[in-house]
């Protein structure tokens, strides 16, 4: 008999609606006992837990610290995987969290979320979960996001650490990368090349009791950002500032970049492209006044990782910065 931890945090998948209203259900889970009734011949055994259940918008990063500790103190030798239910505002940043720290746990790592709650008939709750489960009883090993777009025949597997936050109009999750999309139909059966991975992962020191005590600022450019309205938090231990899609930010950046200096505080550029042989003036003035650039690395893996470094790798945070930990890096 096969057997999966679940672990419930909130979001949508783990709620119910009440006269329009949805809020984080303090119930068993529904989609389980939904999988359970449709499939309950499949002989596997589901092990549940509960770290905490909230909507996903309130994520803090306490919530990370409680997960990561959580999994990586537990006995995990009687599983064959884990699947995370979670809510789909933060999934695609607590997806490269999670790929970045629990690549090398030797099982495989399935977060999922839904667009609706489960008893609803639009929900493509019970069609990600049973994705999840068959792609745990082919897998090893590996972190993977699965979830079915609306505009998706089949639920789609993604790289963690390259899922995009869902658009605001459609609601529909993309990579960051080009590469063809892999989906998993309802037989189980995978179409496409999951991407292999034959490195082997070192533990983070620190996970076990991980804390994110310094925090990372981060900001997004649009017209007209007044940069001395910006506050630098007291515990921050660096600044990630996201590029446009050229790589290129205000001129007026410069201030942001004058009062991390004073700070004795690094900033960050996200995302540059390692291929391209020519950069703009306004980018290269950040980066010969000690801007750092992040290439090749979605928004959310930058920020998780930046987070990791700033805590676990204060003395070589920029080293850190340019490993390549769980195929962030494109």
């Amino acid at each position: 008999m096969k057997k999966i931890l679940l672990i419930l945090t909130g979001g949508t998948i783990g709620s119910c609606e009440n006269n329009g209203i949805i809020s984080a259900a303090q119930t068993d889970c529904r989609v389980l006992e939904m999988y359970r009734n449709k499939f309950p011949a499949d002989g596997i055994e589901f092990v549940t837990e509960k770290p905490y259940n909230i909507l996903s918008e309130d994520l803090f990063v306490g919530n990370w610290e409680k997960l990561i500790r959580f999994i990586i103190n537990s006995d995990l030798s009687g599983f064959d995987g884990i699947i995370i239910t979670h809510g789909s505002d933060t999934l695609s940043y607590s997806s490269a969290m999670l790929g970045l720290c629990l690549n090398n746990i030797g099982l495989p790592v399935v977060i999922t979320a839904s667009d609706y709650v489960p008893d609803d008939k639009r929900s493509n709750a019970l069609i990600n979960f049973k994705a999840c489960v068959d792609l745990i009883l082919q897998s090893e090993n590996g972190v993977y996001t699965v979830y079915k777009n609306k505009t998706d025949k089949y639920a789609r597997i993604f790289i963690p650490t390259r899922l995009c936050e869902a658009d605001r109009i459609n609601d529909v999750f993309t990579s960051c990368d080009d590469l063809p999309p892999v989906y998993i139909n309802e037989k189980g059966m995978i179409s496409g090349d999951l991407l292999s991975d034959d490195t082997k992962h070192d533990m983070m020191p620190g996970l076990s009791d991980i804390g994110f005590r310094k925090s990372v600022l981060l900001v997004h450019p649009y017209p007209s950002l007044e940069y001395k309205s910006i506050t630098i938090p007291e515990n921050a231990g660096a600044v990630l500032h996201i590029t446009y899609h050229s790589g290129t930010v205000s001129e007026k950046a410069l201030f942001l970049l004058e009062r991390c200096r004073e700070r004795g505080i690094p900033m960050f550029l996200c995302s540059l492209k390692s291929n391209n042989n020519s950069i703009y003036e306004t980018s290269d003035i950040l980066l010969k006044n000690g801007a750092i650039p992040v290439f090749d690395t979605g928004n959310e893996s930058a920020y998780a990782k930046l987070l990791l470094a700033v805590n676990l790798y204060p003395d070589d945070i920029a080293g850190f910065m340019r490993k390549n930990i769980y195929h962030e890096i494109i």
